[in-house]
């Protein structure tokens, strides 16, 4: 049975885990905190030594396995089981979850974990087909949804926060939701006793961040800045950050733009538009000056070479290098003489990624 991110907390919090459940996808930072969720639904951190385990896919022991899900708790009402890293299971090991997904035990909790599964994997397929088990996808938050996360993130550990520096934090925290936890724990040590958050308390606390780094590599690029692109590029990889966030942070901006473009070429109202994508209002004429002028298809094209990076980064291929001739490839084409209407506005801006 699919879920989305959306229907499983109150699902989990209605009916409580299932006795197995499949979170994978692209997003491992949102797939390990909806595993935590379970676990800590299932076990107390008292009682973790003696009925939760973890296992491995890539090494996994089938019989430990299989004793483990079928024991019975110690403590806790039933014990928690969490299987990583499934889509590295070899075809033995992997029959032998499916065929323990037919008779679960009824004593645990399985949670199993994968990275992006394709929609014809065998895994996934089995998972969805079950009307017992969850199957939960996790795919990067944007726009309105991670709004809402970052929203409830800081309501759950008691805080409230403003309009603005909620979307000055989901235009900064953009990318991996381990990335954007960090960034959120920075922010709660520095609001210290306070518990509202101000959008100056955004801009203070992570103003200088590798995100915020990152995101003025995406306005260099956006606005056509070749050398300051390269520029900025070079001083956070000597930095340290790494290539496929900052490509993320790029694909992000791009995205946005896109959907902005198409909007405007439908008709809609810019400050709807502005409301819709969480468009900060500091970057609203930049914005919508780009959604006009650059055109759907020139960057949906600068999608196009973003994917060819990351799958030269994935397959090998030298990080700095790939990062520069990306940068410089997309600085040059948004520098180009522009055009004046969007044109493709159809194109749907979701690039699948291998």
């Amino acid at each position: 049975m699919k879920l989305t991110p959306r229907d499983f907390p109150q699902r989990l919090r209605q009916e409580g885990p299932p006795s197995v459940l499949l979170i994978y996808g692209q997003e491992q930072g949102l797939a390990a905190r909806q595993a935590l969720q379970v676990r800590r639904a299932v076990v107390s951190v008292a009682d973790e030594e003696m009925d939760a385990e973890s296992h491995h896919g890539a090494d996994l022991d089938v019989g430990r396995f299989l004793s483990g899900c079928n024991a019975f708790p110690f403590f806790a009402k039933k014990r928690f089981v969490l299987l990583k890293e499934a889509d590295q299971l070899a075809a033995p090991a992997r029959d032998a979850l499916l065929k323990y997904l037919k008779s679960p035990s009824k004593s645990s909790v399985l949670v199993v974990l994968a990275g992006p599964l394709e929609a014809k994997n065998l895994l996934r397929k089995t998972f969805e087909a079950d009307k017992t088990a969850w199957c939960l996808p996790c795919y990067p938050l944007e726009g309105r949804e991670l709004v809402n996360w970052l929203r409830s993130s800081l309501k759950e550990a008691g805080f409230a926060v403003d309009d603005d520096a909620v979307s000055m934090l989901a235009e900064r925290l953009e990318g991996d939701a381990r990335n954007a936890e960090s960034e959120l724990e920075k922010l709660i040590v520095f609001l210290g006793e306070r518990r509202r958050v101000t959008l100056e308390d955004v801009l203070e606390s992570i103003g200088g961040s590798g995100t915020q780094n990152g995101f003025t590599l995406a306005a260099a690029v956006m606005g056509g800045r070749t050398g300051p692109a390269l520029t900025i590029l070079d001083g956070l990889l000597e930095g340290g950050e790494e290539p496929l966030m900052l490509l993320g942070l790029l694909v992000q901006r791009l995205r946005r733009v896109i959907q902005g473009a198409a909007l405007l070429d439908k008709g809609e109202d810019q400050e709807r538009i502005a409301m819709i994508l969480q468009v900060f209002w500091k970057e609203k004429n930049e914005f919508f000056t780009q959604a006009r002028s650059l055109g759907v298809r020139r960057l949906a094209n600068g999608l196009l070479r973003c994917q060819e990076a990351d799958r030269e980064l994935k397959s090998g291929g030298e990080p700095r290098r790939v990062m520069e001739r990306l940068v410089m490839g997309l600085a040059r084409t948004m520098s180009a003489e522009r055009s004046s209407s969007s044109s493709s506005a159809s194109f749907n801006p979701r690039v699948t990624w291998s």
